[in-house]
């Protein structure tokens, strides 16, 4: 089965890559080092945030505004749920 994607695809595999390609490798390591050594900012960054959400973790835990309580009780069998599709269907908005 020949179909045009098939000789497409064969055209790119006998096609030389381009001259702009020749290198890249290298630039993209140059580029991901000199970031890298300038990185002490965006490290201090990362832990002070690290760290506060460690701490409003801990104070929303410690600290409940309200006890949580369920509104109403669902059984899976006896009286329709409220939630159900069908009472949901049924019901005008």
């Amino acid at each position: 089965m020949n179909n045009d994607i098939d000789s497409a695809l064969a055209r790119f595999a006998g096609a030389e890559p381009h001259a702009g390609l020749a290198g890249l490798e290298d630039r993209v390591m140059c580029a991901i080092a000199s970031r890298s050594s300038s990185s002490g900012l965006a490290m201090g960054a990362s832990l002070s945030a690290a760290a506060f959400a460690l701490v409003l973790g801990i104070v929303s835990n410690a600290v409940p505004l309200a006890e949580a309580r369920a509104v109403s009780t669902l059984a899976p069998f006896g009286a329709p749920s409220p939630l159900a599709p069908s009472s949901l269907l049924l019901e005008p908005r």
